[in-house]
């Protein structure tokens, strides 16, 4: 059996240029799937928080905030698990000989427990998302008082002015959380197929090679290391693209992917 499954896996070579075609594509469709879902919810907090300063004159930046949470934390957990499924239904048709039993999916993995952890490792992350855009209607309302507009004429120009900045939010949200959610999601894969099959395995850092590829991600294109070795990016120590070890430089609006291959493996471009 374990013959059987290493066969399977190994692919002998593999063509960098199509696997990134792959991942990018079921990136981009998903999000796009949750960046309305999230334009929906942006522009109906503003519109709902200004209908209620409109009619008795309160906002109180912290309640808005936990209010926000209360849909925008599901919403990013039902996304965050629907992305780890695509991921690993991808990676599972790829390798998997319908003879055999699946590698990792519904056999070796505790599906649901690996996407509450990587939720619980982001509760900060989209706090801190929901209080900046708490905090910014907040200060505008504070300068639109001391200009002594009435609380209609506060609530259309906090609305005028947040709901282009609640796409423009979602649109960044929606890029970002899923490329790391499915690096993330694509890393664990590979690890759970290396610790089940024994292997040993290697990964590629890719980069989208174009105007908007930032000089850090350009130089990285190509590096290749051990499974759990990590890559050099711009001084940053990262295991995939969309690490967060990397810190924001190298994380937001990323759009390199990982390719993974066995060690015996010929990867080429």
């Amino acid at each position: 059996m374990l013959t059987k499954q290493l066969h399977s896996f190994r692919r002998g070579r593999i063509n960098v240029r199509k696997e990134q075609r792959q991942q990018l594509v079921l990136r981009n469709n998903l999000e796009k799937r949750i960046f309305r879902r999230l334009n929906t919810l942006f522009r109906k907090f503003v519109n709902v928080q200004m209908h209620l300063y409109k009619e008795y004159g309160v906002y109180q930046p912290d309640t808005a905030a936990q209010s926000l949470n209360e849909d925008f934390f599901p919403l990013l957990y039902s996304h965050y698990k629907r992305v780890f499924q695509s991921v690993y239904k991808l990676n599972e048709n790829k390798y998997y000989n319908k003879k055999q039993e699946a590698f990792v999916f519904g056999r070796s993995v505790d599906f649901e427990e690996v996407v509450i952890t990587y939720f619980n490792s982001k509760q900060l992350i989209l706090s801190g998302i929901s209080i900046s855009l708490a905090n910014r209607i907040s200060k505008t309302i504070e300068q639109a008082r001391a200009e002594n507009l009435t609380l209609p004429q506060i609530a259309k120009l906090v609305s005028d002015k947040f709901l282009p900045i609640s796409r423009s939010r979602a649109a960044l949200i929606a890029r970002t959380e899923t490329h790391n959610a499915a690096s993330f999601a694509n890393h664990s894969y590979h690890k759970q197929v290396e610790r089940d099959l024994g292997l040993k395995m290697v990964k590629r850092w890719v980069a989208t090679n174009d105007a908007r590829t930032r000089p850090a991600h350009a130089s990285a294109n190509g590096q290749t290391v051990d499974m759990n070795e990590k890559f050099l990016v711009g001084g940053a120590e990262m295991d995939f693209a969309g690490d967060s070890a990397g810190g924001a430089k190298n994380v937001v609006n990323c759009r390199c992917v990982i390719i993974y291959a066995d060690e015996q493996d010929i990867v080429v471009d």
